[in-house]
């Protein structure tokens, strides 16, 4: 098993990737907490890892608090000894192009998807270092690279977090690994912000002719986050289907 022994905090892991994630590490042996603000979602990935024989435990979470934050790690650390890996990975936005975008929709998206990566991390490094290093695993997004139209507040907000896993990266080396996964359209509960209609023309678009799948990024990040990518830090790793190259 490549995570025995490990303890993960997955933010945003009610549902979507970071569902996909949590079930995925703890097949690999890592102990989990569960951390979303959905808590019917977030029980629900509990009961699953559970029911396939892992260990995990839920806690209600708003990342955009940094109490919240705080509880959550100190769970990591009094339920299961200690804290190996933090993915920071839950988000929130509202498909609005930049003219329509309200100072409130650019407040909380920058706030959950952006502001919670650099307090999480800062509060999780002492708890990495003490039990020798650690991985920070952060998920951007192939807009973070690429432009893409009503989405100007998540894509600054998604921007910054490859910004800051560059710059957290430098600073935490050499005995804690940064790492960014930027995925492409994912086949996920989120895909419902966007019209409909659209995903047709979305899918099309993308060199691979579909949408990616969940447990595809789950897969991508187990090996980032195992002893397998050691030498791995500082960067963005792309799943997008070739989308950013067409």
């Amino acid at each position: 098993m490549r995570l025995a022994g490990k303890v993960a905090i997955i933010t945003g892991a009610a549902s979507g990737i970071g569902r996909a994630t949590a079930s995925r590490f703890a097949q690999e042996g890592a102990q989990i907490v569960v951390a979303d603000i959905n808590q019917v979602g977030g029980q629900a990935t509990v009961e699953q890892i559970k029911r396939k024989g892992g260990q995990a435990t839920f806690i209600a979470t708003d990342v955009s608090q940094e109490a919240d934050l705080q509880r959550m790690i100190e769970l990591a650390v009094t339920t299961y000894g200690g804290l190996d890996i933090l993915h920071n990975n839950a988000y929130w936005t509202e498909a609005k192009i930049a003219l329509e975008t309200t100072l409130e929709n650019w407040q909380r998206t920058l706030d959950v998807t952006l502001r919670s990566v650099f307090l999480a991390s800062k509060l999780a490094v002492p708890h990495l270092r003490t039990r020798g290093g650690g991985v920070i695993l952060n998920t951007a997004s192939v807009q973070s690279i690429v432009g893409v139209r009503s989405y100007a507040a998540y894509q600054a907000a998604k921007g910054g977090v490859l910004s800051l896993t560059r710059a957290l990266a430098l600073e935490l080396a050499p005995d804690i690994r940064v790492v960014a996964i930027l995925p492409g359209a994912i086949d996920t509960p989120a895909l419902a912000i966007n019209d409909k209609s659209s995903i047709p023309t979305l899918t099309a678009s993308i060199p691979m002719k579909r949408l990616g799948r969940p447990e595809e990024i789950a897969n991508l990040a187990l090996f980032l986050a195992s002893d397998e990518a050691s030498y791995i830090t500082g960067t963005g790793v792309i799943a997008d289907g070739g989308y950013s190259t067409a």
